[in-house]
């Protein structure tokens, strides 16, 4: 049981950090930070990324 544990728990950190490495900061997209999700991802994909991944601190990232 404290290996299925251990195992869930390692692929858990595994799936965290390629969702963060993933993420690419998209200057040209930082002024739809305030608009809706369906204008962050179309700038995104503007840009030849996947979608908007998060916005913080008026940083738009991009997958």
């Amino acid at each position: 049981m404290a290996a299925l544990k251990t195992t869930l728990v390692l692929l858990l950190i595994a799936f965290a950090m390629l969702a963060s490495v993933g993420a690419v900061r998209v200057g040209p997209c930082d002024q739809v930070c305030s608009r809706i999700d369906a204008e962050k991802d179309e700038c995104c994909r503007a840009h030849g990324y996947s979608g908007y991944n998060s916005c913080r601190g008026g940083r738009m990232d991009c997958y």
